[in-house]
């Protein structure tokens, strides 16, 4: 068996797979779910909501285990960024990530509009956006919360003190979760790329996007997981110094 580490190549294309995957299932799921609602005249439910959210996580948890032990499956590249900023990533590898989860998102919207169709624009694409209503700033801060938590969780489950195994299943979980009660405000994009394949797509292929809202979506998401990543960085090295400082005070007592 060749236990050697994987090459930047594999690194790089595990996350243009890992992200396409992600886009062609996820936000296919949306653009489907928009195409059957248009031939049903079935009103938009929780039920489409959680059958897209459960899309989104089935996707996270096998694409996790599949590519997570190649390149550590980011497939985010607000992950990546909050990641290089606590100094668990190196920035040298950052722009290879970053352009590959971009070229992988963009991979992905291209197979939901092979898959469906003239029927993928009819239906979005799988574009996410808010209502005029929303706002720039509210939107900004709504996906800023939903990627605060998100990454929150997967540098929680990183922590070499978290329970093994379950990285993939947390992961998956809470984008289910997030994707609840973000999506439908914002689209509960939380990940840059996710946003911008669809987009890109979108728009080449003649559809309606809303350029003026694409920096609200970019800030939120890397602003929420920067400050997600800093908020479990401190809150581990208070747990760390609280263990240390308990075990010292039982060792003194023995004495």
């Amino acid at each position: 068996m060749n236990d050697s580490p994987p090459s930047a190549f594999q690194k790089l294309l595990s996350e243009l797979l890992g992200t396409a995957f992600l886009v062609y299932v996820g936000a296919g799921s949306a653009a489907a779910t928009g195409v059957i609602a248009a031939e049903s005249h079935a009103p938009f439910s929780m039920a489409q909501l959680g059958m897209i959210s459960f899309a989104f996580m089935l996707v996270i948890v096998g694409t996790v285990y599949a590519i997570g032990h190649i390149s550590g499956a980011h497939i985010n590249p607000a992950v990546t960024v909050a990641l290089a900023a606590t100094g668990r990533f190196p920035w040298r590898e950052v722009p290879g990530y970053v352009a590959a989860q971009v070229a992988g998102a963009v991979a992905g919207a291209l197979g939901i509009f092979a898959t469906l169709g003239a029927d993928a624009r009819a239906a979005g694409g799988g574009v996410t956006a808010y209502a005029a209503e929303v706002g720039f700033a509210r939107g900004t801060l709504i996906e800023a919360i939903g990627t605060f938590i998100l990454v929150f969780v997967v540098f929680g489950v990183l922590d070499r003190r978290a329970a093994p195994g379950w990285a993939p299943m947390a992961i998956g979980a809470i984008v289910f979760a997030i994707i609840v009660i973000v999506g439908p405000v914002t689209g509960a994009a939380i990940n840059p790329a996710r946003y911008a394949g669809p987009f890109l797509v979108d728009a080449a292929w003649g559809g309606a996007v809303s350029w003026d809202q694409l920096p609200a979506y970019f800030i939120g998401e890397f602003a929420g997981g920067l400050i997600g990543a800093l908020a479990y960085t401190a809150l581990a090295a208070s747990r760390g110094r609280t263990k240390l400082e308990s075990t010292t005070t039982a060792v003194g007592t023995a004495s």
